[in-house]
Order: C-alpha cells, then sequence, then structure tokens
C-alpha cells in the first residue's frame, strides 16, 4: 500500500481501523517536511541541515512537526514560505522525536490530518 492510498483511505473513513498494510506504508513513506532557515544561527532542537522545522502548538510547550505525503497537498500560501526537504517519514520521525516538545507527527495537515504519536 502507498502512502497515498492510506491517506485516502483514512480521509474516507476516519473512524475506521487502519487498512492491513498501514505500518508498512508508513515505514517506507517519502514525505516533505517544511523547514526555514534558524535566523538564530544557534542549535536548535530538531534542526535539520541547518533548517528548522516547522512546528504546530499542541497546548503544554508541545509542538506536532507536520509533513506532506505530496507536494499538491501543500497549499501555496503556507508553501510559499518554506524550503521542503524530501526524506524518509522514518529518519524524519527519528528526529523529531528527539525534541523534548515533540507531541507528534501530522501528515498533509490542511487535508487528510493524519495524525501519529511516537511517544
Amino acid at each position: 500500500m502507498e502512502l497515498t492510498e492510506l491517506l485516502d483511505s483514512y480521509a474516507a473513513q476516519p473512524e475506521q481501523p487502519l487498512p492491513e498494510g498501514a505500518a508498512q506504508a508508513l515505514s517506507q513513506a517519502q514525505v516533505y517536511v517544511p523547514a526555514s532557515a534558524d535566523k538564530n544561527l544557534v542549535p536548535v532542537q530538531g534542526n535539520l541541515m541547518g533548517l528548522k522545522p516547522d512546528a504546530i502548538p499542541a497546548g503544554e510547550g508541545r509542538v506536532l512537526f507536520p509533513v506532506f505525503s505530496h507536494p499538491s497537498k501543500v497549499p501555496d500560501e503556507y508553501g510559499s514560505r518554506f524550503t521542503f526537504l524530501h526524506m524518509s517519514l522514518s529518519a524524519f520521525a527519528q528526529a523529531a522525536a528527539g525534541d523534548p516538545r515533540f507531541a507528534g507527527i501530522v501528515i498533509d495537515p490542511f487535508t487528510a490530518k493524519f495524525f501519529f504519536s511516537g511517544k
């Protein structure tokens, strides 16, 4: 199962259990991570190649990290503010989980809104 198929299935019936093959699709997925230059030039938790990933406040000082399954899922106005890193979801999840503010990752936050937490 491809990531796009998984997200389409989820969007159609978000209350249903994930379909068979979902774990494999997620473990093999490639995503687009919105990031911006760290203007302070000070090491920041979650920096990837000198870029700081976007974060969505999740309450209590925690954040969600948005990623996208395909460039077409990024709204133009939002996308124009970031550089996008194309990388494996598992590698990004591992890096994001190292940030003490980490609450989870949301895939396609403007459409599917597929959330998962590593903690």
